[in-house]
């Protein structure tokens, strides 16, 4: 896998998980990777998976805000922001100020769902809050479920998704479209790009996580956004069919033990 030489700074806002390979770290590991400095606030802290009961969620809104404040002092300057995972209202508005303050490029990774449903243990208001976020995002990434929540279900096709969000001059790349058996990744850049790819009947923790950091580094580096989808889609299927070589049965992505492999 191609490595990309940089110094530039990138700033990863979502959830620390203490158990499993997800999460911002895992976005903090994959970017420094590729040779990106990157400072990682958590926005909560998180015992395990919400697919695991019981769990444990520890609100950080208090340190984030702080940080955020020193940073502000220290006059930091990022070449882009990712923020995934927020706890609740207050969070996304500490971090929409500091993305307006700033002129961030801010890339929106709206977790909220999946096959149709909402994760337990979310915020009520969860939709609301992501959809106040997508207002100061430049690249929304999130699945068909997270797209359709964002949109009210008022679309009858994913194609029309991406161009409402065209139409507000946002970009919008989702994940996981089936039609027909086919399985693809739909966006828009002028013409509509559909990137297929193999389907696997698997779960895998912190997949998100991973095309949103690997997209991110590749488009910093050229600004290409179409063959930054199509690279992310190739490299993944790669990470995945490594992981289920180093152990087909569990959920996690060694992703240190894989990229040593690419």
């Amino acid at each position: 896998m191609e490595v990309l030489e940089n110094t530039e700074k990138i700033l990863v806002i979502g959830d620390f998980i203490s158990s499993g390979f997800m999460g911002g770290s895992l976005c903090r590991d994959i970017l420094n990777f590729y040779s990106y400095d990157v400072d990682f606030l958590p926005s909560a802290l998180i015992s395990n998976k919400f697919s695991q009961r019981p769990i444990e969620i520890f609100d950080s809104s208090l340190y984030l805000k702080n940080t955020l404040d020193v940073y502000r002092k220290q006059k930091r300057q990022y070449k882009a922001i990712l923020v995934g995972f927020v706890l609740n209202i207050n969070q996304a508005k500490i971090i929409c100020k500091y993305v307006k303050e700033n002129n961030l490029f801010m890339i929106l990774d709206p977790i909220m769902g999946d096959g149709g449903k909402i994760y337990n243990g979310l915020d009520k208001n969860i939709v609301e809050i992501y959809k106040y976020m997508a207002n100061f995002a430049n690249i929304i990434i999130p699945n068909l479920t997270e797209a359709n929540l964002l949109t009210d279900y008022k679309f009858k096709t994913p194609y029309e998704i991406v161009d409402f969000f065209e139409k507000n001059e946002k970009k919008v790349i989702i994940t996981s479209i089936e039609d027909k058996n086919k399985h693809f990744i739909l966006s828009k850049d002028k013409n509509y790009i559909e990137e297929e790819y193999t389907y696997l009947n698997k779960s895998f923790g912190g997949s998100g996580d991973l095309f949103d950091s690997i997209f991110l580094a590749h488009f910093l580096k050229d600004k290409n956004y179409r063959q930054s989808i199509k690279k992310t889609k190739e490299i993944i299927a790669k990470i995945l069919n490594l992981q289920i070589d180093l152990d087909d049965k569990t959920e996690d992505i060694y992703v240190n033990k894989i990229l040593k492999k690419l």
